[in-house]
């Protein structure tokens, strides 16, 4: 099962790799669509069966590249947390890249399919890593793949901007993760985030990786707002957040439903395992003011965030950059969870990412036909077409009903997490989350209106996508599944959420439990 874990991400690395050469092979666009899908496929099989070993079994599995062993050798750590999150990553890949093949028609397909591959290698790699450069490297994999999807319409001078300006700040936020791992390696002695965990506790870590870590609250604090200011930039989260409205008109509709459904997760799952993993369980009184202190820095960043983006969805006229401004706002409660540094906080991180995930990625994939039938982007334009083209308009009412957290669909429970966690941290923090999700509330009620009450202003052209239709119904359906199972059936819920974050609530006992039996360190 280890090789498994690793074969995940290399699967979709060898696909994106030899999916040119099928093309040149063959000059086939079916058979190159195949081809690269397969590889996606191939993932999801492979990620379902490490979830499937990991939730049976109930402990960690780890990978050691290249057979060489934590802290010295590149390692993945698969606990419950890591296999739900890159389940869903590969599950909603794939059917992206299903929904591609009626969408993306023109000569460009190749490339898209391999920038597409790429995005998901990265994204699983985030996901699984347990070593901070191999975090970086994942990253960029992700950022730089997101570039050229991006930039996918080459001919728009609107798509070579907005991939320019999504590319400078990625490529300065990157930069400053760069330097902020190159303090990780001065004062740990290590990348491996168990053995760094270990030493900001004040353990000895590592024999190989020297002693334990005396009380470095300067480079833990400049690592800290070094790395919180790249998983800003990365999530599109306040201040930062400025690339990600301008990117989603300019990027295809399915590249959409990847940036904000899954290439966003990777600024918040890396804020997880630095911030939380890394740093949250230190008793050395320095270290400990902080990482209180950045903690703080993460939930106004989050919380303005919330506010901002929920605030500009309401003057949108073009629809993309409405929703583009949803993730603003939805990112901003992520971070917000995350930076309670509290295991509720983690529940309502690792929930509402997978429901985020799922309903923004329904959200873009069903606006999708629409624009295709009205050849336009504007709400004006668009306006009633939601009620004649279906699936489009049941899948566009239910994802934006989810993220507009009405119960008993799915983003009713995940707010509900995420307030309990700002509850027991601030109450001033849940009172102010509460307010900006009822402007959000407003917001995604404006978009159900228009789209789907409203009188329509044109007749739409017929749109013969079965395969897109298809992907809508599942999305669909799944989004009413969980909102009734998870609501409804609290074993479901701790089976699936609860349990798998309870085993990393205690992260101090985590990453003991880690050292001990998996990594051979002292604990």
């Amino acid at each position: 099962m280890k090789s498994l874990v690793g074969l995940v991400p290399l699967t979709t690395v060898l696909g994106a790799f030899t999916t040119p050469v099928v093309y040149l092979a063959t000059k086939s666009r079916r058979a190159t669509f195949a081809y690269a899908t397969l590889f996606s496929l191939s993932a999801l099989v492979l990620s379902l069966a490490v979830a499937v070993e990991v939730y049976a079994g109930k402990e960690v599995v780890v990978y050691n590249a290249g057979g060489w062993p934590g802290p010295v050798g590149i390692v993945y750590v698969v606990d419950g947390v890591n296999a739900l999150l890159a389940l869903v990553t590969a599950f909603l890949s794939f059917l992206i890249f299903v929904y591609s093949y009626e969408y993306i028609r023109d000569s460009g397909y190749p490339w898209y399919l391999v920038m597409l591959l790429g995005a998901e290698t990265g994204l699983l790699g985030v996901i699984y890593t347990g070593d901070v450069f191999n975090l970086f490297v994942m990253i960029e994999v992700t950022a730089i793949s997101s570039y050229g999807l991006v930039m996918y319409y080459r001919w728009r001078a609107t798509s070579i901007v907005s991939g320019l300006k999504y590319a400078f700040i990625g490529a300065l936020g990157t930069t400053g993760f760069l330097l902020a791992l190159a303090i990780v390696y001065a004062v740990f002695g290590s990348l491996n985030l168990v053995d760094i965990g270990l030493k900001a506790m004040g353990y000895p870590g590592s024999t190989v990786t020297g002693g334990p870590l005396e009380d470095a609250a300067l480079a833990v604090g400049l690592v800290l707002a070094l790395s919180l200011w790249a998983f800003t930039i990365k999530s599109g989260v306040f201040p930062n957040h400025f690339w990600l409205p301008d990117a989603h008109p300019a990027a295809p509709t399915p590249v959409s439903a990847l940036l904000s459904g899954l290439v966003v997760n990777a600024g918040a799952v890396s804020l997880y395992k630095v911030l939380y993993l890394g740093f949250s369980a230190s008793q050395l009184p320095g270290v400990r003011v902080v990482v209180e202190s950045v903690s703080l820095i993460a939930l106004v960043t989050g919380l303005a965030s919330s506010f901002l983006g929920g605030l500009l969805m309401v003057v949108q006229a073009d629809v993309k950059r409405l929703i583009a401004y949803s993730t603003v706002m939805n990112m901003g409660f992520v971070f917000m969870s995350i930076a309670t540094l509290s295991p509720i906080g983690v529940l309502g991180f690792v929930y509402y990412t997978v429901v985020h995930s799922l309903a923004k990625a329904t959200l873009f994939l069903s606006v999708g036909p629409v624009i295709r039938a009205a050849a336009s982007r504007r709400l004006d334009r668009i306006a009633g077409l939601g009620r004649s083209i279906l699936p489009s308009g049941a899948a566009l009412a239910v994802s934006t009903l989810t993220l507009a957290g009405v119960p008993p669909l799915p983003g009713f429970l995940g707010k509900l997490l995420i307030y309990q966690a700002l509850f027991q941290y601030n109450v001033a923090a849940a009172v102010l989350f509460v307010v900006s999700s009822a402007v959000g509330l407003v917001s995604y009620m404006r978009l159900f209106y228009v789209l789907l009450v409203s009188p329509p202003t044109q007749t739409p052209a017929p749109v013969h996508a079965p395969l897109m239709k298809s992907v809508l119904v599942v999305l669909s359906a799944l989004l009413v599944a969980a909102g009734l199972v998870f609501t409804f059936s609290r074993p479901a819920f701790d089976y699936v959420f609860y349990e798998p974050v309870k085993a990393v609530g205690d992260v101090a006992s985590y990453l003991k439990s880690l050292s001990t039996s998996l990594y051979g360190l002292p604990g």
